[in-house]
Formats: structure tokens, sequence, C-alpha cells
């Protein structure tokens, strides 16, 4: 007989197995994106970026096998296949085109996090939800200014940082 535990660890498996497949599309995502950066910097961060949604992958897949679930075979989605073919046909359009790309992917990989990290886990989970979560934002915060950079915006657009410092969500203040 399954106990409320054991249905609970269940639902956060699922939701962990999402994760692991949210940061596999990603990691392709970034393969093809890779190979229209011709920006140096651009090409390091993106580089490194890979590199992290590779290890979300692993670390995701040993705390699900810690916690006694079965990590998801991963797999070309859907939803990947649609990622993947916009970053391609957007990533013709050269270094600016391949990180616009990027920027979209990176706020839809924020939005799942934001939301994975709102949901009731075992610490261990929590934990590294929440450091991938960090991960995510460092990611749109680089991609964004290097665009920044690439297209002479400034970096100190302050109508820009107070109208998106306005949009976030607070955790701290009552809704």
């Amino acid at each position: 007989m399954m106990t409320e535990h054991d249905k609970w660890i269940g639902k956060v498996v699922d939701h962990l197995n999402k994760l692991i497949q949210l940061d596999f599309d990603a990691s392709l995502t970034y393969k093809d994106a890779l190979v229209h950066i011709d920006d140096g910097a651009a090409r390091f961060d993106l580089e490194s970026f890979l590199r992290d949604h590779e290890r979300h992958v692993m670390e995701l897949t040993s705390i699900i096998r810690d916690l006694g679930g079965e990590p998801i075979s991963v797999h070309r989605d859907i939803k990947g296949i649609v990622l993947e073919g916009v970053t391609k046909l957007r990533s013709r359009g050269g270094t600016l085109g391949a990180l616009r790309a990027m920027r979209m992917n990176e706020k839809y990989t924020n939005r799942v996090y934001d939301r994975a990290s709102e949901v009731y886990m075992p610490p261990i989970g929590q934990v590294i939800v929440l450091e991938n979560l960090a991960d995510e934002r460092r990611h749109l915060a680089a991609i964004e200014a290097h665009i920044d950079r690439l297209t002479g915006k400034s970096a100190y657009d302050v109508d820009r940082i107070d109208r998106e410092a306005s949009e976030r969500p607070r955790p701290w203040t009552s809704v």
C-alpha cells in the first residue's frame, strides 16, 4: 500500500524529472546557438552555461535516485524540438540572433525553475532547485548584458532596470 509520504515523494520526483528534461532541452539549444556565436566573451559564457545545464541533469538525476525514485531517460520531446527549431532559426542572424534566441529560452527556463522552487520537497531537492534557479538567473542576466553590449545599449538603462525590478515578484512582500 502506498503511503502519503510515498505519494508525496512520487510527486517530487515528477517535478524533478520535468526539470531534467528542461535542462536537457536547454543544453541542446545551447549547442545549436554556439555554432553561430563569433563573439569571444559571449561564446565563453554560453559554453559555461551549457556545462551548467549538463551538470543540472546529473545532479537532479542523483537526487531522484537518493529519494528512491526513477530518473527519466532524457529524450528530444516536443517542447525541446520547438525550442531547438526556434533557436536554429533565430541563430541564423549570427551572434545577436543566437543570443536573442537564448534569452527567450532562458526566460522560459527561469519561469519553470521559479515555479519548481515553490514546490514543497525534501531539503536535498529544494537546495538543488534553488541553486539551479540562481544559475538560470545568472544565465539570463549575462545573455542580456551581451545583447546590450553588442547593440550599444547602455547596461545602466535605469528606466529598464526599474521597470524589470517592479515586474518581479518579491518573496518577502505579502500578496
